[in-house]
């Protein structure tokens, strides 16, 4: 039976649950007997407490290394503190991490793991059993981390791979950690033409007969425990029959069609092979009946293990509630929105949006920024004043009314080439400039509803739509090059400057100290506060390259081996930046903030210190955080109101942040060892010693000695612009310096 439409939950009791079965026709039992819920089960050596199964869900919150992230722990903390007695850890990886956010177990993160599990374990009431799932892998490499997953105390492993080669993984694994559970979570329906489980003449109906000959190899190989799923099938539209339904997408069929399938697939496996123990899947949609259901297929047979995926995202304490009081709560229950799913395609931090709002709620609003529909709405409040107050706040003078208009009329390339007129380099600029400062500060909405128009997110996305249609390369006059430009540094005045330079049909030397362009966006903002600068820079940067007219020398640095006098152009721009910072003193745990910024990922202590309040310090802050630091103190010899910092307000009430405001940081004690221990402060009248084993200086940064000693010696034709001049100022202030001092160069070369 097809239905025209997804058909939202409308079960009120058991009874209408019961009649709708009937109506489909379907053979889905159900038991109001949950007392086989709690059953415990007996797999060789292993005891399972109860018959609930937390199903792998990819987080995509695991650090950059692959080790459990805060949220990959707590996600199975509270699976454990709810009982299931099963528990199915998602998708690993097991050389390196193959995308953002994904779990990956090898030597360096083995004890990330051991210690996951061990807070797993301490967390339950019921120990749990602990199954790790390891991405498909050459079967050398297979049991090398199954080997490594006994070792950080799982108590099995789901081995995934081709099908031709599984049996013998498992074999492998059999021989080589024999205390291991070994398990397999199988798509036993891939719903599409000339797909696994699939009818020969009807791609609509399974068949199980390839599954079951499937499943007794691997049993003769080692096979203890089974995960069954499926997919659902596309019955509609032109892509009938061509792939399976994803999961986020709404349904051809009655979710209880398609659960009817999940449960009669586990049974003909099960029946198949009788002495394997088979976990179902597909009972979410049914919200508080999950374990009405759950019971009917174990008193019948068709499986022994409930498996709860979204349901388990959204309820981790189902079956602890479950058991306790004899019925799930409708209001806590999934609701099968599918943000979830949304998030997971996005690569963002997986969870129950709705079930679990202040945790996942920032992080899906964060992500629908950029949908069409949410800027279109918020497109929709501009008014497109006259004489705008964003445009004169607006430190590149773009012409915000003109693009949001070229955009809400659906002219998207319009509203590019708007934003490209006044700012170059359009993505940086929207992603890092201080909004409350600049043109959404300015907007009339703030002042009338306290929500300004979303100005920079149009700018960003229109921007970055442009560069995947190839729209944003410098546009090169076709007459020959004019003069040759120097230009001593690649940050964002520097990058604006060339392209505007370029434009004038100059051609133009970047002499850059680092091996990347981008300045501080590119070296210590990002990863973690911005996407990556390189795809817009190299996008815009191509056609020039291309022609010759653009070169680039890598590692050079004015003071040391370039010299201005070296610089034999028609003009020199320097545009180095501040990268030279003030310090209270050296000692071992005491770095500088854009050091700290750029250097390897490694752990930092329990307690760390942050001088100084500007953005490179809450940077610091957030990464210190990331690193691992427990608790953070934010020192600044002002009040709040004088601190720049581009993080909420919000961001202070997390546990362990503590903002010290009007502390003044005096020096440093250092233990026997010579290391840092604290940092000397003042108060009023008051002095202390703030124990500490990381100190992260954050003060005024300065020109370093060798530029000022290069730029000292001018012979002539030099100018400088950015943060050498200004101090430091937003990226779209910098931009605009670079833009103008390309202005002031064609003028003077010509005047």
């Amino acid at each position: 039976m097809e239905i025209p439409a997804y058909q939202p939950f409308y079960l009120a009791s058991a009874e209408g649950l019961r009649a709708e079965i009937a109506r489909l026709g379907l053979g889905i039992p159900l038991d109001d007997d949950l007392a086989r819920l709690a059953q415990p089960l007996v797999i060789g050596h292993k005891k399972i407490s109860n018959r609930f199964c937390a199903q792998p869900i990819s987080g995509c919150d695991a650090t950059p290394g692959g080790a459990p992230g805060e949220l990959t722990r707590r996600r199975y903390r509270r699976y454990a503190e709810g009982r299931f007695g099963l528990i199915w850890v998602e998708l690993t990886a097991v050389a390196l991490p193959e995308k953002p956010g994904q779990l990956c177990l090898n030597e360096s993160t083995l004890a990330a793991f051991r210690s996951m599990v061990g807070e797993m374990r301490s967390s339950a009431a019921d120990n749990p059993t602990i199954i790790l799932q390891l991405a498909p892998a050459h079967t050398e490499v297979l049991v090398r981390a199954a080997t490594l997953a006994a070792e950080a105390g799982f108590d099995g492993v789901d081995l995934q791979g081709a099908r031709d080669v599984l049996p013998e993984a498992m074999a492998g694994v059999r021989d080589r950690a024999p205390d291991l559970l070994l398990a397999t979570r199988l798509c036993a329906y891939e719903a599409v033409r000339e797909g696994f489980g699939v009818s020969p003449g009807d791609y609509r109906k399974p068949d199980p007969s390839g599954p079951v000959r499937f499943v007794q190899n691997l049993r003769e190989n080692g096979l203890e425990l089974l995960n069954v799923t499926a997919a659902s099938p596309r019955l509609r539209g032109p892509e009938r029959g061509a792939q399976a339904l994803r999961d986020s997408e709404n349904p051809d069929e009655h979710p209880l069609m398609t659960l009817d399938r999940q449960l009669h697939l586990a049974r003909a496996l099960r029946d198949a092979v009788p002495d394997l123990p088979v976990v179902g899947s597909g009972f979410s949609w049914l919200r508080a009946f999950v374990p009405d259901v759950a019971a009917g297929a174990l008193r019948d047979g068709m499986i022994d293990i409930a498996g709860l995926g979204r349901a388990a995202l959204a309820y981790p304490s189902a079956p602890s509630e479950i058991f306790a009081t004899g019925r799930m709560e409708a209001g806590a229950a999934c609701m099968v929105c599918f943000a979830c799913s949304r998030l997971c395609a996005e690569g963002e931090p997986v969870g129950c949006v709705l079930r679990d709002p202040g945790v996942y709620g920032p992080i899906y609003r964060q992500m629908r920024r950029f949908d069409a529909d949410c800027l279109l709405v918020g497109a929709a409040r501009c008014h497109l004043c006259e004489a705008a107050p964003c445009v004169a706040a607006s430190a590149t003078r773009t012409d915000t009314p003109a693009f949001i208009k070229a955009f809400r009329d659906g002219d998207e390339s319009r509203a590019y080439e708007i934003i490209r007129a006044s700012d170059p380099l359009p993505e940086l600029t929207a992603r890092l400039s201080p909004a409350w400062i600049e043109r959404e500060g300015a907007c009339i909405e703030t002042t009338l509803t306290g929500s300004p128009v979303p100005i920079l997110d149009l700018q960003y996305a229109i921007s970055w739509r442009a560069r995947d249609c190839g729209k944003t390369g410098v546009r090169l006059p076709r007459e020959p090059p004019r003069k040759c430009v120097a230009i001593v540094g690649a940050g964002p005045t520097g990058l604006a400057a060339a392209i505007r330079l370029l434009e004038l049909g100059h051609t133009v030397d970047i002499y850059e100290q680092t091996d990347r362009l981008g300045g501080v966006p590119a070296r210590v903002i990002f990863p973690h506060r911005t996407p990556d600068p390189q795809p817009e820079i190299e996008a815009i940067l191509a056609p020039a390259l291309a022609a010759a007219r653009l070169t680039i020398h890598f590692d050079r640095t004015l003071g040391a081996d370039l010299r201005l006098d070296d610089l034999h152009h028609a003009a020199v721009l320097v545009t180095t930046g501040l990268w030279q910072e003030s310090s209270l003193g050296s000692a071992p745990g005491v770095t500088a903030a854009l050091a700290f910024l750029e250097s390897s990922r490694h752990s930092v202590p329990d307690r760390v210190a942050v001088l100084a309040g500007g953005d490179c310090a809450m940077d610091a802050a957030r990464v210190a955080q990331n690193r691992g630091a427990k608790e953070i103190f934010v020192i600044f010899g002002g009040p709040r109101s004088a601190m720049h910092w581009h993080m909420p307000e919000s961001w202070f009430a997390t546990p362990g942040v503590h903002a010290m405001m009007n502390w003044q940081p005096l020096g440093y004690d250092v233990g026997r060892d010579g290391r840092v221990c604290g940092v000397r402060l003042r108060h009023a009248e008051l002095e202390t010693v703030l124990p500490v084993g990381l100190v992260i200086e954050a003060f005024d940064l300065q020109v370093a000695d060798g530029v000022q000693a290069a730029l000292a010696a001018d012979p002539g034709r030099v100018y400088t612009a950015g943060a050498l001049v200004n101090g430091g100022a937003s990226i779209a202030r910098c931009v605009a310096e670079g833009l103008a001092a390309a202005a002031a160069i064609h003028r003077d070369i010509f005047s």
